[in-house]
């Protein structure tokens, strides 16, 4: 797991629907709610390899997802223009988003 829990909790909140219903549930509780691999484990019912797995693999498809679509650092540039109240940098940031391919 190369993300800090900040960095995937920020993934999951943009790409979470994506992932299946286990891996979402395993990474929401590490992340945000600071659960132990075991702890999830007997949570699920499963075993911690079983909760670490869905974890990578939950972490590799939602930084593949970010790579291709750059949706966090989107709304992250967002957010900054909005707090800056800067509507230039807004326009820009929708046109250049827009434009890609």
């Amino acid at each position: 797991m190369a993300l800090s829990k900040p960095q995937l909790s920020e993934l999951l909140s943009v790409y979470g629907a994506t992932l299946t219903e286990i891996q979402r549930y395993a990474i929401t509780m590490y992340c945000d709610y600071d659960c132990s691999l075991s702890e999830i484990a007997v949570e699920r019912g499963v075993t911690r390899q079983g909760v670490r797995d869905a974890i990578v693999k939950a972490e590799a498809s939602l930084v593949k997802l970010e790579e291709n679509l750059h949706l966090a650092q989107f709304c992250r540039n967002l957010t900054v223009a909005l707090d800056n109240s800067d509507t230039n940098q807004l326009k820009q940031l929708v046109k250049q988003y827009v434009s890609k391919e």
